[in-house]
């Protein structure tokens, strides 16, 4: 399911009908050849309705479990009066058997809404790690929750509006965004690891599971082995019996990882790449991408049995879809390094792909970043990929919101993720790294995430993610940081994810295991720079654009005229260089004008 929206509304009491008229009311999908039976449920499209001991229970339910037999097992033990066959079954029973605490038992990537007509309340939950959404309002008559914003915004008492707050998220933190908040005024996220109780109109929002400071007294050889045993037996479990799957390969460490054992458990797999036109005659290499993936891949592919496709990139058509890849996220995200990622998943989708491995969230658990180990970025205090505030404040129109009330909010945003963080060490570099995989945890990885899922979503792509396993970050989380960076047998230089590296080198080539990170492929042709170029020009040249409302004109005229060279820092760490600033502008524009947004200060 891509979609699940109800209204839940003060002035009606809350019944199973109710809400499965509000669902059907923004589901067009929903016809009453939908419904049919089995054993005791009543299946309305995507929402499961269950009559037991005189009570209603439905479920809407987005997303899907990995341990969905070891919850049967685990309610039939118990209690259980269902004959569970789907994701969402095992999830109702689940509740049925533990009430509110039935997320403790769930292992997926998913989001649900459940109406309990025993307590006349509605429980919502998300994943420990977020990787599938769930949105709410509260319009004052009605509460409401959906899985995409635009089907809250069909809602006829929700507008679209932005206040400076709003502007703050998406000039001062965007493209990623405070967890719980959107870049829409009064439209909110359950966070990742939450779940919340609506109760007389009133949400009560619990914090569930957590990145938490445990002792771990495993020795570096232990530790090695064990994260061979979690990604292995993480990336099996993923992998359906009954379903095709086909793999990501960009020649990287992570992605060759999970390549490689889903090759053992699959023959012939199919694997798909990703270039640019024109990358291999204008790729540049730099400190954040120094080399190109296309010679890794072909590493691989001399390695493996598999059926390997390589997807080559229209740089027009990677313009083209800026405006899709913003839709699919509701707001504006990573530019192209978004709209490739919707390309690349349509192409994969066209080959009649159900599900595809992903080697994302990796980095942030292992040790993958620079500002792990360059000193001037651990220890910068602030988001390390976001150093970008002289540009930002710059680019942003000072009348609407100042340098210092945008510094401010940047700085709340920080010091209100690391007051999360516990620290029991008295080596000031162990808390510190600690401190910055938190961060980058929750939200670094967060904006990856949400630009995975909407883009896959639209496509009508599975994109499972072995690396996004809560018992394998709960893990490294608490390993010390001088075995994350190899800082061990006298070694005093660090290496990137150096864990991960050591426990899967005795089975992929020594070239790719210590291959330098390389980051998400992004187009060097300068067709397409000239294109973001030629749209900024023609709106700011315009009188109409809704965005210049917020934008310092003048500034980006300059940024123009030294073609990025006055940038003193990307915009968002190593993804999102000149072209894509200017990309992001663009998406903000397209986002203004497509819902028709509001200002209001």
């Amino acid at each position: 399911m891509d979609n699940f929206c109800g209204y839940l509304t003060k002035d009606k009491e809350i019944d199973e009908t109710n809400i499965k008229n509000m669902y059907i009311a923004l589901n067009p999908t929903f016809n009453d050849s939908n419904i049919f039976k089995r054993s005791n449920f009543t299946v309305a499209g995507d929402i499961l309705t269950l009559e037991y001991d005189n009570y209603t229970y439905t479920i809407a339910f987005n997303g899907e479990l990995y341990n969905k037999d070891e919850i049967i097992i685990k309610t039939s033990e118990v209690k259980s009066p269902l004959n569970v066959t789907s994701d969402a079954e095992a999830v109702l029973a689940c509740y049925l058997t533990y009430a509110d605490d039935c997320v403790d038992y769930l292992d997926g990537a998913y989001s649900f809404v459940i109406y309990d007509s025993r307590t006349n309340n509605v429980f919502m939950a998300r994943d420990r790690l977020g990787l599938k959404p769930l949105y709410y309002t509260n319009t004052g008559n009605s509460f409401c929750f959906a899985s995409k914003i635009k089907a809250l915004l069909k809602h006829s008492d929700i507008a679209a509006i932005i206040g400076k707050d709003e502007l703050c998220e998406i000039f001062g933190l965007g493209p990623a965004h405070t967890p719980g908040k959107t870049y829409f005024k009064n439209i909110y996220e359950i966070k990742p690891g939450h779940y919340g109780v609506l109760d007389n109109n009133e949400l009560i929002l619990v914090k569930y599971w957590d990145l938490e400071t445990n002792k771990n007294t495993d020795s570096i050889e232990q530790a090695i082995n064990k994260i061979k045993e979690i990604v292995s037996a993480s990336l099996k479990t993923q992998l359906p019996t009954d379903t095709k799957v086909c793999s990501m390969l960009s020649g990287g460490l992570d992605s060759s990882v999970l390549t490689m054992l889903a090759n053992k458990e699959i023959p012939k797999l199919n694997t798909y790449s990703i270039n640019f036109e024109n990358n291999d005659k204008d790729f540049s290499a730099n400190s954040y991408q120094p080399t190109k993936d296309s010679d890794y891949v072909q590493i691989m592919l001399e390695n493996l049995e598999v059926n390997h496709t390589n997807i080559t990139f229209n740089n027009k058509d990677l313009f083209d879809t800026l405006k899709a890849s913003m839709i699919a996220r509701d707001m504006p995200g990573m530019a192209d390094i978004d709209s490739s990622m919707l390309v690349f998943c349509d192409k994969i989708a066209k080959n009649d792909e159900v599900i595809c491995i992903s080697g994302e969230c990796s980095d942030e658990i292992f040790g993958g970043y620079p500002w792990y180990y360059k000193e001037d970025l651990i220890n910068s205090a602030s988001f390390p990929w976001s150093r970008s505030f002289d540009t930002r404040c710059n680019i942003l129109n000072n009348k609407l919101v100042s340098s210092d009330e945008l510094k401010k909010y940047i700085k709340k945003a920080y010091d209100d993720t690391i007051s999360n963080v516990v620290f029991n060490s008295l080596d000031a570099k162990e808390n510190l790294f600690r401190a910055t995989c938190y961060l980058t945890t929750k939200w670094f990885m967060n904006t990856l995430i949400e630009r995975t899922d909407r883009m896959s979503s639209l496509c009508n792509l599975t994109v499972r993610v072995p690396f996004a396993n809560y018992k394998l970050f709960e893990y490294v989380y608490n390993l010390p940081y001088k075995y994350k960076l190899g800082l061990v047998n006298g070694n005093n230089i660090p290496i990137e994810k150096y864990l991960l590296r050591k426990a899967f080198e005795d089975e992929l080539p020594n070239s790719i295991v210590y291959r330098k990170k390389s980051p998400f492929p992004k187009t060097y042709d300068p067709v397409y720079l000239e294109l973001v170029e030629n749209e900024i020009k023609r709106i700011i040249n315009s009188s109409t654009e809704p965005i210049l409302e917020i934008i310092n004109v003048k500034y980006l005229y300059e940024l123009l005229e030294t073609k990025g060279d006055s940038l003193k820092e990307n915009w968002f760490g190593q993804l999102m260089t000149y072209p894509q600033t200017l990309a992001y502008l663009i998406q903000i524009n397209m986002w203004l004008k497509e819902y028709d947004i509001d200002i209001e200060l």
